[in-house]
């Protein structure tokens, strides 16, 4: 029996309201628990709507985990409050993003909450909004903010206990993601695999010169040479849309990169996964990023909570085992954070091992110089990964391509082979 239309509506605003509120108090400093989402919104439903109190006390009991940080959610919870009970009595507030400090945007045009009229823009010139669909993507800086302020806004990272922290990237020459992928594409087409190692691709062709010396009555002319002929890839793009990815990895980068995936390599799909997963390839067939843009926010209203690596992984293996195969390359854009079972997602990583020609995880907190992985699950899944990667920027995927190219799948490539990370750490 379907639900209610008025009922999923009223539900996908007080998920929305819930990741909107979750967000700003991360810009803000508050340390929110990366698996807060699931758990703020099954206190909001045990203590109901009608109640403010109830609730602030409530939520401040979830989100909340240092005393200090207390005054800053008292300051965002009437914005917030009032943005949940309009929507839910038929008011529902705009799509706006909020501003880089932590506010949640004004619901409306009430004066008094800091908004202008309609007609007018918030910084007087008379502007319109900006693109939702650009804003969206990272993080949001004002016009007047100077280079300085919009660097800090989009270095506002965090970890995966919920701690509010700045992880640096390491430094480079910036590159074009269309020049990034061209790399990573010749180093699949050309993967040797785990049967091929390097220096295999040009030995001397024994049999093919004895065969060739019959037309000469046994004499051998020349000596040709073994050739790699190029691999036939099929991939997989495994995406973690948990708070603490989304909270951390370039949206951005991470929207463009699968575009350019689905437009380029003729056989690649995209699963998006949290507490479950879910094929959102069609998303990013689209010729703008609206779809794929929607397609994230909508995982991140529904799960928005901490992720079950090893549950979404069964989930995928029992809904579609032919999803991977031994063509089959594999990337785990996560970091590696498990909220569930780590017996199961080291169960569910040798499946993969097993199955896929290369599993190659990309970890969005490995861009930190001083990164190491010593979370449990990324502890749990490192023994059945080809190379565990940095994932900030199109030079971290250039990188995993001439990794890829010099050494192949079975080869030592990673994060700690990456040049850039021993110049950071001399």
């Amino acid at each position: 029996m379907s639900e209610p239309p008025d009922f999923v509506a009223a539900r996908d605003h007080v998920r929305e309201e819930l990741v909107r509120f979750q967000r700003a108090l991360r810009r803000a400093g508050v340390g929110v628990p990366a698996n807060a989402g699931p758990t703020a919104a099954r206190a909001l439903v045990e203590v109901g709507f009608d109640d403010e109190r109830a609730a602030r006390a409530a939520l401040r009991a979830v989100l909340v985990t240092d005393a200090d940080d207390v005054a800053t959610f008292d300051r965002q919870f009437p914005e917030f409050w009032r943005r949940l009970r309009a929507g839910l009595d038929g008011e529902p507030a705009p799509r706006r993003d909020d501003g880089p400090e932590g506010t949640l945007a004004p619901v409306g045009g009430d004066p008094a909450a800091g908004e202008e009229p309609d007609g007018a823009d918030a910084d007087g010139d008379g502007g319109t909004d900006p693109d939702p669909v650009t804003t969206a993507l990272g993080a949001v800086a004002t016009g007047t903010a100077d280079a300085a302020e919009r660097a800090a806004t989009e270095a506002a990272w965090y970890s995966p206990t919920g701690d509010a922290t700045t992880v640096g990237g390491t430094a480079g020459e910036p590159s074009s993601l269309a020049a990034a992928f061209e790399s990573v594409g010749t180093a699949l087409a050309t993967l040797r695999g785990r049967r091929w190692r390097p220096g295999g691709d040009d030995r001397a062709d024994v049999r093919r010169a004895l065969r060739e010396s019959v037309a000469t009555g046994g004499t051998v002319v020349s000596v040709p040479r073994r050739s790699r002929p190029p691999t036939r890839y099929r991939a997989l793009w495994l995406v973690d849309v948990s708070r603490s990815v989304l909270d951390t990895v370039d949206r951005s980068f991470l929207l463009a990169t699968l575009r350019r995936a689905r437009a380029e390599w003729s056989d690649c799909r995209v699963v998006f996964f949290d507490e479950d997963c879910r094929d959102v390839s069609t998303a990013f067939d689209e010729p703008t990023a609206a779809a794929a843009l929607d397609a994230l926010e909508r995982a991140e209203r529904e799960w928005g909570g901490g992720t079950r690596i090893g549950g979404s992984l069964a989930s995928l293996r029992e809904r579609d085992p032919d999803a991977v195969d031994g063509r089959t390359v594999v990337f785990v854009v996560s970091d590696g954070l498990e909220t569930g079972d780590v017996d199961a997602l080291e169960r569910e990583m040798a499946w993969l091992s097993r199955r896929a020609a290369s599993v190659l995880w990309l970890n969005p907190l490995a861009t930190a110089p001083t990164y190491e992985p010593t979370a449990a699950g990324m502890a749990a899944a490192r023994p059945f990964v080809d190379g565990l990667f940095a994932f900030g920027g199109p030079a971290d995927l250039e990188e995993l391509g001439r990794q890829l190219r010099r050494h192949g799948a079975g080869g030592r490539i990673g994060y700690e082979y990456d040049p850039r990370r021993r110049i950071s750490n001399p």
